[in-house]
């Protein structure tokens, strides 16, 4: 693994969901809840066949859809492509059916303690705990794969970082050479 390609990025990756479509299962509100909980734990046993659908139908198809902010969903060209490895690596993939057309959810498995807690900068509860990370810092512990989470925001957050291995085996810049749409990267930290 080259480590100083150039200069090491760390983004957080969301769906562009006020542009792009967004997936819903279609199952009672009172299990929702449950449902899309991602939190780098397993869910191939209890992943429910259920049929989904598009929440949003007027905004655009991109080749990703948001399910919450803690799985993305990808569409049949993601999976064909040299991406699919990458977030094969990450986790598991797991099937979705939106109106008979066949998704897939990455379950982002992936969960490393690279945050810095000692150079972040948190909000902080009346009662002294943190809060949500203000400003991050991170160690550079990474993992063979380019797409992870850390454990305090695992439930809602995806990370991936750019500037460590060779473009074609990182999440960032194979997504934006492929040309594929429906994702954002925010810039957390640069080192």
């Amino acid at each position: 693994m080259e480590h100083s390609r150039n200069n090491f990025k760390i983004y957080r990756v969301t769906v562009d969901v006020s542009n792009y479509q967004w997936i819903m299962p279609n199952i009672p509100e009172d299990d929702l809840l449950e449902f899309v909980i991602f939190d780098c734990n397993k869910k191939d046993e209890s992943w429910i066949k259920t049929n989904w659908y598009v929440y949003n139908l007027k905004e655009k198809k991109g080749n990703f859809f948001e399910i919450n902010g803690g799985a993305l969903a990808f569409d049949q060209q993601v999976y064909d492509s040299e991406l699919f490895t990458l977030l094969e690596m990450a986790g598991e993939i797991l099937p979705v059916n939106v109106g008979g057309e066949r998704l897939y959810a990455l379950n982002v498995l992936e969960c490393i303690n690279c945050l810095d807690q000692e150079n972040s900068k948190f909000d902080y509860y009346d009662d002294g705990t943190k809060g949500r990370i203000l400003k991050y810092a991170f160690h550079r512990r990474l993992t063979e794969s380019s797409i992870f989470k850390i454990p305090e925001t695992s439930r809602g957050e995806i990370l991936t970082y750019s500037g460590v291995k060779d473009a074609e085996d990182e999440f960032y810049s194979l997504y934006k050479q492929l040309k594929f749409t429906g994702l954002k990267f925010e810039e957390l930290y640069s080192k």
